[in-house]
């Protein structure tokens, strides 16, 4: 579809011109034209101008490649910088970031010891050991003598002499038998049942050693005791002086004789935990 143009026409003759130069210029127009521009210019007034017409808005029509080029870049550009300034920004912040760190965990404490089981108290009490010091001597206080003065007796008439009597019979008096010091009586050692731990000091953790001054007579048995050092716990006295009173030695001989003998015993009370 064409449009009509109203405006003067460029072929026409201009005032003081000739006339016959417009036919010569649209013929010569016409066969600068396309076949179909020529043949549509035939149907109207003016074929020349519209041929002229015709051709000047095809060429206006026509696709300006480099502009287009050119918008497309530009166009492409800005989408580019708002796919990476606003876009791709806002995508990457509504992601969650995921941050892995790795933590030294700490190492797991070393297991403790198995502890020891627990072992049965032994009420083992040891047998006395070797005297470390002799015992002190008795020293016996010897009582003082008493002396009775009489008046003297009445003078009395002189008697007659009769025969001597007989001599009295002499009376035998024994001497009493001496104590040596022996030392350590371990030795010479015929039965000792060991003393019993006391139920009370061994929940209390009594512990302690009891030294006995022993006196054995002539048989072997005890004949005197007593605690030469306490333990510090008078249970623990008490239960050594039990014990030891019914312990047997083997008698002590001295020239062929048996004598009676005097050492020191140790008991020694130990908890094993």
């Amino acid at each position: 579809m064409y449009a009509t143009l109203d405006h003067a026409d460029p072929l026409a003759p201009e005032p003081g011109r000739s006339p016959d130069l417009a036919p010569r210029a649209q013929t010569r127009l016409a066969g600068a034209l396309p076949r179909d521009a020529a043949g549509m210019a035939t149907g109207w007034s003016h074929p020349a101008q519209a041929a002229a017409q015709g051709a000047r808005y095809g060429e206006d029509q026509r696709p300006n490649l480099v502009a287009m080029l050119g918008a497309t870049a530009i166009v492409g550009g800005m989408i580019a910088a708002m796919l990476a300034l606003n876009v791709v920004h806002g995508h990457q912040k509504a992601r969650p970031r995921l941050v892995v760190a790795q933590l030294e965990q700490p190492r797991p404490p070393a297991p403790p010891p198995p502890r020891p089981s627990p072992q049965p108290v032994k009420h083992v009490v040891q047998t006395a050991s070797p005297v470390v010091a002799p015992p002190p001597p008795l020293v016996l206080s010897a009582a003082p003598a008493t002396i009775t003065t009489s008046p003297a007796p009445p003078v009395l008439p002189v008697a007659v002499p009769g025969p001597p009597a007989p001599p009295a019979a002499a009376v035998a008096v024994s001497a009493p038998p001496r104590v040596e010091n022996a030392g350590d009586l371990s030795s010479k050692m015929i039965a000792a049942d060991p003393p019993r731990y006391p139920v009370d000091s061994r929940r209390n953790r009594e512990q302690g050693t009891v030294v006995l001054l022993v006196v054995l007579g002539m048989d072997g048995r005890v004949a005197d005791i007593s605690v030469s050092r306490s333990s510090g716990f008078d249970r623990l006295d008490r239960a050594a002086l039990s014990a030891v009173r019914h312990w047997k030695w083997s008698p002590t001989r001295r020239d062929g004789a048996a004598v009676m003998v005097r050492g020191l015993v140790e008991i020694p009370f130990v908890l094993h935990s």
